[in-house]
């Protein structure tokens, strides 16, 4: 089965110093929309490494427990998105990523990833993979910016050409995760309303090969916020619980024991 994700790349980083390209030139270095400052900015600083290491008060014993099988999914998958999908990398819960902050749906081509000791297209990184399975994690950037509309019409206007590309890949695209109750970054009912036009999006077309993972459900609480333990910035971005629970609704979702 070929698997990519669109939070990957093709080496292993879990150990890589991460540091970010600059936004491209056609975006705005600090984008505001209806829910407030967008976090997930690009930059060259360091500290822009989404922090994973937050204490968690449940879930971090099961960290190391994925099935063979689970494993060998997330092994063979390559992982592509936004610092989101980046801390899957920074965490060593994957081996293949290809992510950075600012990444949106509708910008993802406007970045570069690193491939073979090149900078390369995203496009590109992918194809140059080798591997049969895609993962893609991106649309916290897209959220505050654009329409629901928007946001599936970029999605899928990229999901084509990887499909043009890599027609034997499987596709598997994760809704975007929710935010703590207290976020300024933007609201669980509009991420909710995005991911289900994601949902309708993917479902309705007629390949075989895309599939829509829900993931959201595995980090809410009992209110549809995310948990507080798997918050590591007390706002968007996750810890390696998080990560781990995730994971593993990733493979429970697709039938992967």
């Amino acid at each position: 089965m070929l698997t990519a994700a669109g939070i990957c790349g093709c080496a292993d980083i879990s150990h890589r110093e991460f540091i970010y390209a600059e936004q491209p030139s056609s975006t705005a270095d600090v984008s505001h929309g209806i829910g407030g400052e967008l976090l997930i900015t690009s930059d060259a600083r360091t500290d822009s490494v989404p922090n994973t290491d937050a204490s968690d008060s449940e879930g971090s014993e099961a960290l190391d427990s994925f099935s063979p099988a689970e494993q060998e999914f997330i092994n063979s998958s390559y992982f592509m998105g936004d610092s989101i999908c980046l801390g899957l990398g920074v965490s060593g819960f994957v081996s293949h990523c290809s992510a950075k902050a600012g990444v949106a749906a509708r910008n993802i081509e406007e970045f570069s990833f690193e491939s073979g000791g090149a900078q390369v297209a995203a496009l590109t990184a992918l194809v140059n993979s080798n591997l049969k399975s895609f993962v893609f994690l991106m649309g916290s950037n897209d959220v505050n910016i654009e329409s629901e509309d928007e946001y599936v019409k970029f999605y899928n206007s990229f999901l084509s050409k990887v499909e043009a590309l890599c027609p034997d890949a499987d596709i598997y695209v994760l809704s975007i995760p929710p935010v703590t109750a207290n976020s300024t970054f933007c609201y669980n009912h509009q991420i909710d309303s995005f991911n289900l036009k994601l949902k309708e999006m993917i479902t309705s077309h007629d390949s075989t090969k895309r599939h829509y993972v829900d993931i959201a459900s595995y980090l809410k609480d009992e209110q549809g916020n995310l948990k507080e333990n798997y918050s590591s910035d007390n706002t968007v971005h996750l810890t390696k619980a998080a990560y781990y629970a995730l994971l593993a609704g990733l493979c429970r979702e697709i039938g992967i024991e």
